[in-house]
């Protein structure tokens, strides 16, 4: 059986090729010519990537439209089984056989709503899909709306990249890691009550952390912050106005090797503080054995989930002081260290998940000539 997978945000496209490979399955990821730096697998694993897992094809914005789908359907064409992901969807609708569909964020949540051709046809791909799969708990409401039978497919996890390493004794003070992608300010131009779901809203963590640093003024405190996301010229003038700006280390956007190392030094990880669920990083995180704070509604969670994630859940910028002087405790920061590398194996580790995938995959492919 070859597999393709295609629509490689965040790289879930990759590492599931690349965990279908460890499986044995012949898999390849689509990747674009003009594909964001974040999404290109060498943003994931660096000279680590295996050049076999890589297909590129030309992107549209440079051939047009009508001629990028052309090329898409002969490549497509090449593969027993597609996983379209994200908008890659509305390319597979020019498929002639089944494919799988997976909905990665805003496709479900705002896409399928709009009136446009686009909205149209992403809709029109989650419903033609031989099976459909959504990855945040937050879908669920789109799911439910629109009716769609779809699946929840929990990110799969490198548990052996991400995995926790032996610490030193912790000093006084907290160092933390804020990975997530800058995003506060609402944009006009879209619809804003769609749009403001979509928001990160880190500038609470930002207002709590300077609750917290006036209630412990002699606290030694650093948190590393990367420089990305559509707030990223916003969050500098934000912390100078909050009083915080000398206790953070504001960096250039680090590639998920680098991020890594991150983790391991930080006693804790900052998730994001809007959309109910759990980010990319967090997972992550959690594997490595770090405390997450972060925000997530349990009942989404409790709807795709038999337990909470262990998670110090925090719903506005008083919350998140509150729960930052909860890391002070060395034992509570232990039993989250612990609780999250649980929850993230029995969850989210990438082989049980996969080989489900891959079940399913084997039941539409066609025959290999």
């Amino acid at each position: 059986m070859k597999v393709l997978f295609t629509g490689n945000i965040d790289n879930i496209a990759y590492s599931c090729a690349k965990f279908s490979r460890w499986l044995g399955v012949e898999a390849e990821v689509l990747v674009s010519s003009a594909e964001r730096e974040v999404s290109h697998p060498f943003w994931e694993d660096g000279e680590a990537v295996a050049g076999p897992l890589m297909r590129t094809f030309d992107s549209p914005r440079g051939l047009g439209i009508p001629a990028s789908l052309l090329q898409l359907r002969r490549i497509f064409k090449e593969y027993d089984v597609v996983v379209a992901m994200g908008m890659m969807g509305i390319a597979a609708l020019v498929l002639t056989r089944p494919y799988l569909a997976i909905a990665l964020g805003a496709d479900m949540k705002e896409l399928v709503f709009a009136k446009s051709l686009r909205g149209r046809l992403m809709d029109a791909a989650f419903r033609r899909a031989a099976r459909l799969y959504y990855n945040d708990v937050d879908h669920l409401p789109a799911v439910a709306a629109k009716a769609y039978q779809a699946h929840y497919f929990p990110i799969p996890i490198d548990t052996d990249k991400y995995c926790p390493r032996p610490r030193p004794a912790g000093g006084e003070g907290l160092r933390l890691l804020h990975g997530s992608s800058l995003s506060w300010t609402l944009d006009w131009t879209t619809d804003k009550e769609l749009h403001r779901r979509t928001l990160k809203r880190n500038d609470l963590f930002f207002e709590g952390l300077a609750l917290f640093r006036g209630r412990h003024p002699s606290l030694p405190l650093q948190v590393t912050v990367p420089l990305w996301g559509p707030d990223k010229d916003q969050v500098q003038p934000l912390c100078q106005r909050l009083g915080v700006a000398d206790c953070i280390d504001f960096v250039p956007p680090l590639t998920k090797p680098q991020l890594l190392e991150e983790y391991h030094r930080a006693d804790a990880v900052v998730d994001q503080f809007n959309m109910p669920r759990l980010g990319y990083n967090a997972m992550e995180a959690l594997s490595c054995g770090r405390p997450v704070l972060g925000y997530f509604t349990e009942e989404l969670q409790r709807a795709c989930y038999p337990e909470l994630p262990p998670v110090l859940n925090a719903d506005g910028a008083e919350a998140v002081c509150r729960r930052l002087e909860e890391l002070l405790d060395p034992a509570r920061r232990r039993e989250l260290e612990v609780e999250g590398r649980r929850w993230i194996m029995a969850h989210h580790h990438w082989e049980p998940i996969l080989r489900d995938l891959l079940d399913q995959c084997r039941a539409l492919a066609r025959p290999s000539p």
